[in-house]
């Protein structure tokens, strides 16, 4: 049976090997799941990113045009990663959500029979 892990010696594990009404219940048990986990990851990752909006006065896509100031403090610079970090969760959880809206739209197909 093929393994989860990615190591070197186990085969990677593809969703399309399960036979379609596993891969049915997957998609029908597991997406409501991950949406909530995803709605969580977006919530927080978008307070964290105004937050640092409001304290610099300005958007990351702007600080990113722009550069830090040349006279940025210690703080600004790890603020900064931070920040980046924040803003790529608030994308990545976006990018689940949009997905994961777009497939629950859809009625799942049911299993037929071989």
């Amino acid at each position: 049976m093929p393994r989860l892990s990615k190591g070197t010696d186990e085969q990677e594990f593809s969703p399309t090997e399960l036979v379609p009404e596993a891969r049915r219940r997957l998609v029908e048990l597991g997406a409501p799941l991950l949406l909530t986990e995803a709605e969580g990851r977006l919530a927080l990752a978008e307070r964290k990113v105004k937050a640092f909006e409001q304290k610099y006065g300005t958007p990351l896509t702007q600080l990113r045009r722009n550069g830090l100031p040349n006279d940025a403090s210690m703080e600004m610079h790890e603020d900064f990663v931070e920040w980046s970090g924040w803003q790529r969760t608030y994308e990545e959880a976006s990018q689940i959500l949009a997905s994961l809206q777009h497939l629950l739209e859809k009625p799942l197909a049911p299993a037929t029979a071989s």
